[in-house]
C-alpha cells in the first residue's frame, strides 16, 4: 500500500528507498512519516503476503525492509525466510513487541541486521536505520554469498499455514513421499522446505495424532520425519500405534531431547534414526537419504 501523495511529498532528498511493514496503520503511518522526514523514500505493506508482492514489483528496488514478525496472512520470519530461500540479500530489521530469540538462533541464515523490540522511539527506529544501511552498503554480494553458506538446496521458500497433513507441498522430480509431523510451525515448515528442496514430495501434520489419522486416512509414505514432545500424541505414540497396525514405515525422529531411555525399554519402538535439535539442513538430507537407500517404507494390510 503506497502513502497519500500529500504525506510522500514531505520527504526531503530521499537516499534510499525502504519497504515498511506492520499490521497496526497507526504504527505504520507514524514510522513511514518519519522516516520520510528525515530523508528516506518510503512504500509501506500491512501484512507479509503484501510486502512479499511489493518485493517482486520489477519496477522498484528497495534498500532496506523494516518488518514487524507477528502478523496476519505471512509473518515477518516468513517473508524473511522467503527472501533468503531467492537469494535476496535485502538488509532486514526485526521489530516486535516479543523478539524471535529462539527461532533466529536456530535459522542464522535468515541473517537479520538489526532487531527492534515494541515499543521504540522515533530516534531509536532512525539511529538503526542509518547504523545498518551504513554498515551494509556496498555488501550485497558478501551477504549473498553467506546466504549460500547457510541454506540447502534450491527451493527454501516458506508458506503460510496450512492444514495438517491436507497440502501436498510443491516438488521437484519426487523420488520419494515423506511425512513431516511437527508441532512448530516454524520448524515444520523448514523442514519441508529443506526436502521439496531436495526434489521429495512432502506432506505435514501438525501433532502425533494428525499423523496418525494421515495413514489410517490410507496414505502411503516412504518415510516419517518426526518431532517427539507434541499436543495430543507425541511422536513415541505415533510410532507405538503405528508398528502394532504393521505400518512399517521408516522413521527418523528429530527432537531436541532423545528419549533415550525409552528406546531402552521399549527397543521396538526406536526409529531408523534419529536427529538431536539443533542440526545442521545437511545433517537432516543426510540422514534421509541413507534411511531412504536402505529401502523404502510399506504399508501392511
Amino acid at each position: 500500500m503506497a502513502l497519500p501523495l500529500e504525506i510522500l511529498s514531505k520527504r526531503v532528498n530521499p537516499r534510499c528507498r525502504i519497504l515498511l511493514v506492520d499490521d497496526d496503520t497507526y504504527l505504520l503511518e507514524l514510522n513511514a512519516v518519519a522516516l520520510i522526514r528525515f530523508g528516506y523514500d518510503v512504500d509501506t505493506a500491512e501484512d507479509g503476503a503484501a510486502a512479499w508482492q511489493a518485493l517482486h514489483d520489477i519496477n522498484v528496488n528497495y534498500n532496506l525492509l523494516i518488518t514487524d514478525n507477528k502478523m496476519p496472512k505471512v509473518t515477518g520470519l516468513e517473508l524473511i525466510r522467503k527472501m533468503r530461500s531467492e537469494e535476496m540479500a535485502l538488509p532486514v530489521i526485526l521489530t516486535s513487541g516479543t523478539i524471535p530469540t529462539e527461532e533466529l538462533k536456530q535459522y542464522p541464515w535468515l541473517l537479520l541486521d538489526a532487531t527492534l523490540s515494541k515499543p521504540f522511539t522515533t530516534v531509536e527506529l532512525l539511529d538503526t536505520v542509518k547504523k545498518v544501511l551504513r554498515t551494509t552498503e556496498g555488501t550485497i554480494r558478501s551477504s549473498q554469498l553467506k546466504f549460500r553458506d547457510y541454506a540447502m538446496g534450491d527451493n527454501h521458500i516458506s508458506q503460510a499455514k496450512k492444514p495438517a497433513n491436507a497440502s501436498i507441498q510443491k516438488h521437484i522430480n519426487p523420488s520419494h513421499r515423506i511425512l513431516v509431523v511437527d508441532d512448530n510451525m516454524d520448524t515444520r515448515q523448514l523442514t519441508v522446505d529443506v526436502l521439496v528442496g531436495s526434489g521429495y514430495e512432502v506432506e505435514d501434520a501438525k501433532d502425533g495424532a494428525a499423523g496418525w489419522e494421515a495413514f489410517l486416512a490410507g496414505n502411503h509414505y516412504d518415510l516419517v520425519v518426526t518431532d517427539n514432545k507434541m499436543p495430543n500424541m507425541t511422536g513415541i505414540d505415533m510410532i507405538a500405534k503405528l508398528r502394532p497396525a504393521c505400518i512399517t514405515v521408516p522413521i527418523i525422529m528429530a527432537t531436541e531431547h532423545l528419549p533415550t531411555h525409552e528406546f531402552a525399554r521399549k527397543p521396538w519402538l526406536e526409529p531408523q534414526a534419529t536427529l538431536q535439535r539443533p542440526f545442521a539442513n545437511d545433517d537432516l538430507l543426510k540422514a534421509v537419504k541413507k534411511v531412504l537407500g536402505t529401502g523404502g517404507g510399506t504399508m501392511l494390510t
